[in-house]
């Protein structure tokens, strides 16, 4: 049986001009849970990460972030609840596609989820 993620995540593309698309990754966040940010302190929980090739890019984050110490890290962390939008700008790749992975954590304040990574394939053409 799959366990179903307190996390569901959207990705969309939309092209700018024939040379920049702009990559949107939205994340439903169940009630109760959160995801964090790709900025949180590296003591704490894992930060959302995004990689598309083999390349680390960072999304800039447009959902409202909530820093707070957290108990369970004994860190300032900085997290998303109910919805995490990330926005990207990025040239036009020259076949279209854009491959890549968001990487996340996600916890409910007593326990964590181990980090999953989810696969997206977005199509400017």
């Amino acid at each position: 049986a799959q366990k179903v993620s307190p996390v569901s995540w959207k990705f969309d593309i939309r092209v700018i001009n024939k040379s920049e698309v702009e990559i949107t990754a939205t994340a439903d966040i169940t009630k109760g849970w959160v995801t964090y940010s790709q900025f949180t302190d590296p003591d704490g929980p894992i930060p959302t990460e995004f990689v598309i090739g083999d390349v680390k890019i960072n999304f800039e984050e447009k959902s409202k972030a909530v820093k707070e110490m957290d108990e369970m890290f004994g860190v300032e962390v900085i997290k998303f609840k109910d919805k995490a939008i990330f926005v990207k700008t990025m040239p036009m790749p020259a076949t279209g596609k854009v491959d890549g992975y968001v990487s996340y954590m996600t916890c409910d304040g007593a326990r964590c989820l181990p980090p999953v990574d989810v696969n997206f394939s977005l199509s400017a053409k």
